[in-house]
């Protein structure tokens, strides 16, 4: 009890908090999931601010004090009949730690993976960042300032707002969230990032560098891909073959010196449709292919001449796929040009990213 005492006891208020594009769901049982970092418990605890403080029962299992201490489950029903609790709020959860859940008004799981607790739940995912967030938090700036800014950043939330050195935070939240041997494959993954790549082969790259079993960094990199940190793309012409994305384009640089910039401004590309719910496919290398046959071809610098000749040299393949329309991102440039039946539109990375939820 002395423990169901000390977290009824604390003070969870928030000392700043930046509206994100979600609420949390009214429904009774709530599921929050999303990759580390991703702002799922500030999410919460700005929630909890409509409730009395008397009526939240709010649990961290990361808390220290879980590491030589248990919580009976029949002392937490006990808790919650006797101080009259409304909402119990079940963060950084351990699946099945509890045979049954709670019984409470109001029940909010918050986990960096999705579990299926069946239909009785609603389930709500906080992705990072997207562009559109990043520069909400923002209270001064022009658009290229703050697009310069984002690139800079990345999309970890709190970097959005943080003005120290983010080499700092990002050594603070690796070093907090991950094992010595994941902190490895990190790395790995980050120097692999935007490339072809198979299971095998990033444990074939890793046994080289550091001692490591093959059903380890198997069952890593499936805890990785459940967590959102990293995704394989399918290529269109062959789902065998899949594009690897890590889930900050920011943090890629940091750990990998392979991550150029047009690395980076690829993984923008690939990050906003997948947090803008786009399903899409790696279209060879040239860049991404939408269920609605939009092509989404990320040049950061690339001018009209160039793309022009490129767009000749490969309209053959871009007919054959039914291609609708060609989307050029880029860093600055603009402009517009049409082959045969087929668009090509060049669009700056921030106007581009206005449309994703139209297209």
């Amino acid at each position: 009890m002395q423990l169901l005492d000390y977290f009824y006891d604390r003070n969870n208020e928030l000392n700043d908090f930046h509206q994100r594009k979600f609420t949390i769901l009214e429904s009774n049982r709530v599921l929050i999931y999303g990759s580390p970092h991703s702002g799922k418990s500030s999410l919460v605890l700005d929630y909890l601010m409509s409730y009395a403080s008397e009526e939240i029962l709010y649990i961290d299992f990361l808390d220290p004090k879980f590491q030589f201490r248990d919580m009976m489950q029949e002392d937490i029903e006990g808790f919650i009949q006797a101080n009259s609790i409304k909402c119990v709020v079940l963060d950084h959860y351990i699946h099945e730690y509890f045979e049954t859940l709670p019984l409470v008004k109001k029940l909010i799981i918050v986990s960096d993976r999705l579990y299926d607790y069946g239909e009785e739940f609603d389930y709500l995912e906080v992705p990072l960042l997207d562009y559109e967030e990043f520069f909400s938090f923002q209270k001064r700036g022009s658009e290229s300032q703050i697009f310069n800014y984002f690139l800079r950043q990345g999309t970890l939330p709190l970097l959005a707002t943080q003005s120290i050195p983010k080499e700092h935070l990002f050594q603070l939240f690796i070093h907090s969230h991950f094992s010595i041997s994941e902190q490895k494959l990190l790395a790995i993954l980050a120097h692999f990032n935007t490339s072809v790549v198979t299971t095998h082969q990033l444990y074939s790259y890793a046994k080289e560098r550091y001692k490591i079993s093959k059903d380890l960094i198997y069952r890593q990199i499936k805890e990785f891909k459940a967590k959102n940190i990293i995704t394989f793309i399918s290529n269109y012409d062959n789902p065998n073959n899949k594009k690897l994305i890590f889930f900050d384009f920011a943090l890629a640089k940091y750990l990998a010196l392979t991550q150029n910039f047009p690395k980076q401004f690829d993984t923008m590309v690939a990050l906003s449709l997948i947090k803008h719910n786009i399903p899409i496919k790696a279209f060879y290398l040239m860049g991404y292919i939408t269920d609605k046959k939009y092509l989404v071809i990320p040049a950061p610098f690339e001018n009209e001449e160039i793309v022009w000749q490129k767009a000749h040299k490969r309209f053959l393949s871009y007919k054959k796929a039914h291609i609708q329309k060609v989307y050029i991102v880029t860093v600055t440039l603009q402009y517009s040009f049409k082959i045969e039946d087929i668009l090509f539109e060049a669009l700056p990375f921030y106007e581009w990213v206005v449309i994703n939820d139209e297209d």
